[in-house]
């Protein structure tokens, strides 16, 4: 990678300024071997020097400090390898908040929100027990305890690192005894039926799609919580069958892959305990959230 400097036509070199930054780092990030948007040259910066991004494009005259340089070409040169900003910052947003996250969790995406606005259109006590199944950076569960005083939460993954990531994201967000984190697979030696919902954004990729996923997913992003084991629905699968253990009435909240609507609505149906009440599509418009409620046996 070149460095960020500027020459002028006698040959020497003058300071460089944010614009110069930002136009190197556009020509950088074009260079990459995916599909990296040139807004994020400005958005890089602008985290480094700690201003709003219309501040940097605003003042682009202004120059930027050489220890502020050297920190924008390490970031630039993480990124151009695939490295996701979320883990370059070190977190993301998620339902209006900042989360901790890093390559021990699953980044979360705009279309996990519809799974909390589900839950959150559920007919609930006024005090909630919630599960969140397979909570990866806690972002589910701590939004769910945020946007529900009353609730109180469970929260399980099989991954210890996960789980502190998500305990990290507990205490952030002020929820330190309204959600209890546990290390167990999904819904295992837990008695389903005293929760009031179930929520989970589980592994849902098939592994044979591995090659057609962008670099910063498959190079950077927890393999775990990406891939099903063996199809992509599997794990799907087992919570319709472990969930059947709740009390009547009550709801589970799935998210699912871009291809899986036309399963689920057979799996249901050969699962009597089962309504598929709605699915929610995405920002794509793709069924991507499914509510389903316990039925009477």
């Amino acid at each position: 990678m070149s460095s960020p400097t500027t020459t002028l036509e006698n040959g020497t070199r003058k300071a460089t300024t944010a614009g110069d930054l930002v136009a190197w780092g556009r020509r950088q990030l074009a260079a990459a071997h995916f599909d990296a948007p040139a807004r994020e040259a400005v958005l890089l910066l602008a985290r480094i020097l700690g201003r709003s991004e219309a501040s940097i494009r605003a003042r682009d005259e202004e120059t930027v400090p050489a220890e502020a340089m050297a920190r924008y070409r390490e970031l630039l040169v993480r990124r151009t390898g695939g490295e996701p900003v979320a883990y370059l910052f070190g977190e993301r947003e998620f339902y209006g908040r900042a989360f901790a996250v890093d390559s021990r969790v699953l980044i979360p995406r705009p279309e996990t929100e519809h799974l909390i606005e589900a839950v959150l259109a559920l007919d609930l006590p006024p005090r909630p027990l919630l599960l969140d199944a397979g909570t990866g950076s806690g972002c589910i569960a701590v939004t769910l305890a945020l946007e529900l005083p009353g609730a109180r939460v469970v929260a399980t993954d099989m991954s210890s690192p996960a789980l502190r990531v998500a305990a990290s994201n507990v205490r952030r967000h002020g929820v330190t005894g309204r959600v209890a984190l546990i290390r167990t697979d999904l819904t295992d030696a837990l008695r389903l039926g005293a929760f009031d919902a179930v929520a989970s954004n589980p592994p849902y990729v098939d592994r044979r799609e591995l090659a057609a996923l962008s670099p910063e997913v498959k190079d950077f992003e927890p393999h775990e919580a990406l891939f099903a084991p063996g199809k992509g629905h599997s794990v799907v699968e087992r919570l319709l069958d472990e969930t059947a253990a709740l009390s009547a009435g009550t709801h589970l909240v799935i998210e699912i892959g871009y291809d899986q609507s036309e399963w689920l609505e057979a799996a249901v149906v050969a699962r009597p305990a089962w309504s598929l009440e709605e699915l929610i599509r995405d920002y794509g418009s793709i069924p991507r959230t499914a509510v389903l409620r316990r039925l009477p046996t």
